[in-house]
């Protein structure tokens, strides 16, 4: 269902950008989201891969799984 024009134009002129922009927002927070979790998630597998608490092929695992959730992600929201 589309906005008529009245409600297009009054939700730009409260909301100071377009409703199409805002799509573009939500996508940045999800990728931005899913970065940190990747970065946090890499930073404490690497302690338990350094402290000799995950083998080599676990911490592979994880950082296939996430670069696989990535390129899914960016498949899917980006198409």
């Amino acid at each position: 269902m589309s906005m008529s024009a009245e409600q297009v134009s009054a939700f730009q002129a409260m909301g100071g950008f377009q409703a199409s922009q805002s799509l573009l927002l939500i996508l940045g927070l999800v990728f931005a989201l899913v970065l940190l979790y990747s970065a946090w998630a890499i930073g404490v597998g690497y302690r338990g891969w350094a402290s000799g608490q995950l083998s080599n092929g676990k911490f592979g695992g994880l950082i296939a799984r996430l670069a696989l959730l990535y390129a899914v992600l960016t498949y899917f929201l980006l198409q």
